[in-house]
């Protein structure tokens, strides 16, 4: 799950969802808080619902680990197929009210939730294990913290250098308005080895789908 949390901290959306705000308001913090929280809550939210429908749906292990295989096999192909370049969706002009900010926090993780194949992931590993949902809730917190810790990052470099790090963030999105898109190559191999983990720990569980016995003491 932490390999999976490092995968979704590379989300490209949310990084420059916060460097929009830091960079167009002149007193962010509070905006870009309330950004990175909405998100967060949102995620969490989702994480806990998704858990507890699952398991009061009584899907036995096996349909979970099918569950699992089938995402592992989207996020590796994801990473195989999806385009290395990205164009930028925000620019930095204007000014967010914390009402903005909230709403871009909603869209935010409205659009990635459905798309967030390694939270999908961790959820389906955490929905097969036998734990209590205090438990589960904690480890969700725990992988959406890691989630936003670059935007976290952000806005600490932030308060630390306030007039250094807006000007190198200001010539980062100069530079990237000039070539209006992004590489993803980095992210992509993350999620192609994410996928490859996720799909063969799936397999494994499933014994290659009765291809290899597989002892009980190796599992």
């Amino acid at each position: 799950m932490a390999g999976l949390a490092v995968v979704d901290s590379t989300n490209f959306s949310l990084i420059l969802g916060t460097l929009y705000l830091v960079v167009s308001n002149r007193r962010p913090m509070s905006r870009v808080l309330t950004f990175i929280g909405v998100f967060f809550s949102v995620y969490v939210l989702v994480g806990n619902l998704l858990v507890a429908g699952a398991r009061s749906l009584e899907w036995d292990e096996t349909t979970f680990d099918y569950i699992q295989l089938g995402i592992g096999v989207a996020l590796l192909l994801y990473g195989l197929i999806a385009p290395r370049e990205r164009r930028t969706r925000y620019n930095a002009e204007g000014t967010t009210s914390i009402a903005g900010a909230v709403g871009l926090g909603l869209a935010a993780s409205a659009v990635e939730v459905t798309t967030a194949l390694p939270y999908l992931g961790a959820i389906a590993i955490v929905t097969q294990a036998e734990l209590s949902a205090p438990v589960v809730a904690s480890l969700l917190v725990a992988y959406n913290l890691i989630a936003v810790g670059p935007c976290l990052l952000v806005a600490l470099l932030y308060s630390r250098s306030e007039s250094r790090f807006t000007a190198k963030i200001d010539a980062w999105l100069q530079r990237q308005r000039e070539k209006r898109k992004t590489s993803r190559t980095g992210l992509l191999v993350l999620c192609v080895v994410a996928g490859l983990y996720i799909s063969s720990d799936a397999l494994f569980r499933l014994e290659y789908f009765g291809l290899v016995d597989i002892p009980d003491g190796a599992r």
